[in-house]
């Protein structure tokens, strides 16, 4: 069924990293829109305050994006409640890792495991239920073409994402369903990823000043205690 025939139904949005910072101010923007939205996180608590607060039709699905089996199953329970998805954003991701000489390789498999590979293993798992004309949204950062000293697999894995939308979106499986593509690439956001702890808040805070001209974060129009948690 594509999206035309749907609309009189409701459209289907599922969004992962969900149950805070963009994600949920995004799901909250599409449930206020009408659309019946599903948020995937891997934070429970979270997920059950997130879908209580948001207006509106919302459910929830619990996985970790970084284990493609976890993303099938999640898949499939949203393929039992849903004839399809119309619009699928790809936002799950993580920020924090140690400085650059003490990165080990637990650090990198936690980063790309959870931004680039995620990313890659959502999509996939979602495309059997994408309908034709369906929207496909990841997030990746401005991180992926200035760097981020303070967070090198960070940026790494956001460049990542947008190579890998690149070459989603000209993918003749996907051109063939008339499926769009398409990464967004957010400055500094003011979100719960930012402020994990004092030291990743000040540090986030110092680059801020240095590389945005108006010296903050985004905040969504409100002060960024108020950010949705």
């Amino acid at each position: 069924m594509s999206i035309e025939e749907r609309r009189g139904h409701g459209r289907v949005a599922v969004v992962t990293g969900g149950a805070s910072g963009i994600g949920l101010a995004t799901a909250t923007l599409l449930a206020e829109r009408g659309d019946t939205v599903v948020l995937l996180d891997r934070d429970v608590d979270r997920l059950e305050r997130a879908v209580r607060d948001l207006p509106g039709r919302a459910t929830a699905v619990t996985a970790d994006v970084a284990q493609p089996s976890q993303l099938h199953l999640a898949m499939a329970r949203i393929g039992e409640r849903h004839k399809g998805i119309d619009t699928l954003f790809v936002n799950a991701g993580i920020a924090d890792e140690p400085p650059l000489l003490d990165l080990s390789e637990d650090a990198f498999d936690r980063v790309i495991g959870v931004n680039l590979k995620g990313a890659l293993f959502t999509f996939l798992a979602a495309l059997h239920l994408l309908s034709p004309g369906s929207s496909a949204v990841f997030t990746s950062s401005v991180a992926e073409g200035r760097g981020r000293p303070a967070g090198p697999l960070y940026a790494a894995s956001k460049a990542g994402v947008r190579s890998l939308v690149r070459t989603l979106a000209v993918h003749e499986d996907v051109l063939a369903r008339d499926i769009r593509v398409n990464a967004v690439t957010p400055g500094s956001v003011a979100t719960p990823l930012t402020r994990q702890t004092p030291e990743m808040q000040a540090g986030v805070e110092d680059y801020v000043r240095a590389a945005v001209p108006l010296g903050r974060s985004a905040t969504r129009g409100r002060s960024p205690r108020q950010w949705p948690s």
